[in-house]
């Protein structure tokens, strides 16, 4: 176990070329997590790299020498842990010339993505796995290893929570008087969330209801996004795919930080991130919509849970507890 500060290249998407849009993301949030545990962490956002580095600001021409550069910056900073967010991009071999120059690094990766996006790069996984010291990912280990093969190349397979940061999550939606939405959802519209869209939009048209990001100019982003969240009544957590044990999208752990209350779909094991006392949660369309003209009604009831599951989110998924138990993890 690390008893020291150490010194982390975390490399993932930051979108430097967003400008703050996504500045909430989870790649963030776990940043900040470490460095409120008094790690230095440096923020190498790899396709951006991409683009820098190659001619004409195509990142695809861009791509070996981000791996250089990947590797170059893991020994300016003589890096104890490397933190590979996704990361794609970067090939094998530079992990294994990252090796070579610092032997004593360890080399972890997260995963927070739908799970079966890993088939999309499965020739990149499976070289990387026997590389890694560890693996964290927002769905059940033990189903993800038992359906994704190279994941059984690796000792060390975890869980990890979505996490909420302190400064970014301020909002106390249900402490207000007045909301922007009384309902909100946001969210594509491709998976298995068509029938659910069609239902809402259909059958709740006399709610106060706001749907956001099935097309681009529909996306909210930045402070807006938070905002949004922050001033309505109920948030809806609609998964594409709901057999996935313990998966969810970040929005779920947005919502509640952010003091919405929030109705999922159920999903097998949820229970254990959030509990019925602290989440409301749905088997049908149908279903949903009665909860949720029931919990307009009862706005106290409302406020309960909504206030319960801002409290455990604070207290249980905050980015300092979250990175702690990764930096445990890895050097366990």
């Amino acid at each position: 176990m690390a008893t020291q500060p150490l010194r982390i290249l975390h490399c993932a998407m930051f979108s430097v070329n967003k400008y703050g849009a996504n500045y909430y993301s989870g790649h963030t949030r776990l940043s900040n997590g470490f460095i409120r545990n008094g790690h230095f962490v440096y923020n190498f956002s790899y396709r951006d790299v991409a683009r820098e580095e190659a001619p004409l600001g195509i990142k695809e021409l861009g791509m070996k020498k981000m791996n250089k550069r990947f590797v170059e910056t893991a020994e300016n900073i003589a890096a104890d842990v490397v933190l590979l967010g996704h990361a794609e991009l970067i090939d094998t071999e530079t992990l294994r010339e990252l090796k070579r120059r610092l032997p004593n690094c360890k080399i972890a990766m997260w995963w927070v993505d739908w799970w079966r996006n890993l088939v999309k790069y499965d020739a990149v996984m499976k070289d990387r796995m026997p590389l890694l010291d560890a693996v964290f990912m927002t769905s059940d280990p033990d189903f993800v290893r038992e359906k994704y093969p190279p994941l059984r190349e690796l000792d060390k397979f975890f869980f990890m929570p979505n996490s909420c940061d302190p400064s970014m999550d301020t909002g106390n939606a249900y402490a207000l008087d007045e909301h922007k939405h009384d309902v909100v959802f946001i969210g594509r519209s491709y998976g298995g969330r068509d029938d659910f869209l069609t239902h809402i939009k259909k059958n709740m048209c006399d709610i106060n209801m706001g749907v956001y990001g099935q097309q681009r100019k529909d996306f909210v982003l930045g402070r807006a996004y938070l905002d949004l969240i922050s001033n309505c009544r109920i948030g809806i957590n609609y998964q594409r795919d709901n057999a996935i044990p313990l998966s969810s999208s970040n929005r779920m752990i947005h919502l509640a930080a952010n003091g919405c209350l929030v109705l999922s779909s159920k999903i097998p094991r949820i229970e254990e991130i959030f509990s019925t006392e602290e989440v409301v949660y749905f088997d049908t369309p149908a279903d949903c919509e009665e909860k949720i003209r029931h919990f307009l009604n009862h706005p106290e009831e409302a406020r309960r849970i909504a206030e319960a599951a801002q409290i455990r989110a604070h207290k249980e998924y905050d980015n300092k507890i979250i990175s702690a138990d990764i930096i445990e993890k890895i050097f366990a």
